[in-house]
């Protein structure tokens, strides 16, 4: 009996420190997955962070450059509404010489009718 015990003993004394080594190796998985788990998450932030920051910078680049392009076209724009000013400017003057020159005309036809008039 004496021997039933001991062997019961050893046995659980054995399986109860398998049960114990099996519980610590679990938890240290766990971990392990954990931290792994923790490490991916970093570098996908990392990742995202210097995508944004990429993505940033290129769209600054980018503003500049719309910007400048920007100006160049205020600057154009503004050449042109002063050449509009001149051509309407010079429009008004044309159209004011067309005038005279009608009315001239009318009162030449209105002289030649007379002049028509007084020769029959």
């Amino acid at each position: 009996m004496t021997l039933l015990k001991i062997f019961a003993i050893v046995f659980g004394a054995t399986g109860f420190w398998k049960l114990i080594e099996i519980l610590l190796q679990f938890r240290t998985q766990k971990r392990l997955k954990n931290a792994e788990i923790n490490n991916l998450n970093t570098q996908a932030n990392s990742l995202i962070i210097e995508n944004y920051k990429l993505w940033t910078e290129n769209m600054d680049t980018r503003i500049k450059e719309l910007e400048n392009k920007n100006t160049s076209m205020g600057k154009t724009i503004t050449q042109y509404r002063s050449r509009i000013i001149k051509l309407e400017s010079n429009n008004a003057e044309m159209n004011l010489t067309i005038t005279k020159q009608r009315d001239r005309i009318t009162e030449l036809e209105s002289e030649i009718q007379e002049y028509k008039k007084a020769k029959q």
